[in-house]
């Protein structure tokens, strides 16, 4: 009889381990992009990787997707999104790794961050940007200047910045991930957010790559993730 259970067990755990194998297998198989390759299957191998990558349209999904798991951050997060989406690029180019974030992970990252202190879990305010970025393993690679700037605001090469916009109309405010022109959205967490369409850019905040041999890759993956929103807006008009 034990060895019946026994068998069954194993057997039974052989099954769902499997499952969980294929399926992780496949979520993660366009994530690993590990630096350069030997030989020209390598290579082969390296640039499959690539193309499947490109598939994966942006890091992090859009505000309003997040409704029905974390209604906090579908109304109040877009500061803290913005935040998350800088921290995720610099990291990819770090790493070397490049993952598409789905809004349950997302929504476990907020929990961790607001538990560490880094915002508040009731509202999504931000209290402390370089203790997420810190959680993330950025602290030696990327600083928040704490300081609201004017735009007139010079951006430097080693800054990435998020646009605080003013919506004319209602007084609301939105953030916005902004590109080397500060008239320039690289990505916005609503889509296409009245703040921006109507409104006004108000202020910024600035953050500062504090590793210089990350700079030229983190600015390429911008243009790349600002063409791929450039699409999305396309299709969201």
């Amino acid at each position: 009889m034990k060895y019946k259970l026994a068998s069954l067990y194993r057997a039974a755990y052989k099954f769902f381990y499997n499952l969980l194998k294929e399926y992780f297998i496949k979520k993660y198989r366009s994530e690993m992009l590990e630096g350069a390759c030997r030989g020209v299957a390598e290579i082969a191998v390296e640039c499959k990787r690539i193309v499947e990558s490109a598939k994966h349209r942006l890091v992090l999904p859009l505000q309003h997707s997040f409704s029905d798991n974390n209604p906090v951050i579908a109304k109040y997060g877009c500061y803290f999104l913005c935040i998350l989406f800088i921290g995720l690029v610099v990291k990819e180019i770090k790493d070397k790794v490049e993952k598409c974030f789905d809004k349950f992970e997302v929504d476990l990252l907020y929990k961790s961050f607001s538990n560490a202190g880094g915002l508040r879990e009731q509202n999504s305010y931000v209290e402390d940007p370089d203790l997420i970025l810190a959680n993330l393993g950025l602290d030696e690679h990327l600083c928040y200047r704490s300081k609201h700037y004017e735009v007139s605001y010079k951006v430097e090469e080693s800054d990435l910045v998020i646009g605080q916009y003013k919506d004319k109309e209602s007084d609301m405010y939105h953030f916005v991930v902004l590109g080397d022109s500060l008239g320039e959205v690289v990505w916005d967490s609503l889509g296409r957010s009245r703040a921006v369409e109507v409104g006004m850019l108000s202020s910024l905040r600035v953050f500062k790559l504090l590793d210089k041999s990350l700079v030229a890759g983190v600015r390429e993956r911008l243009a790349f993730y600002k063409n791929e929103f450039r699409g999305l807006r396309a299709e969201l008009a």
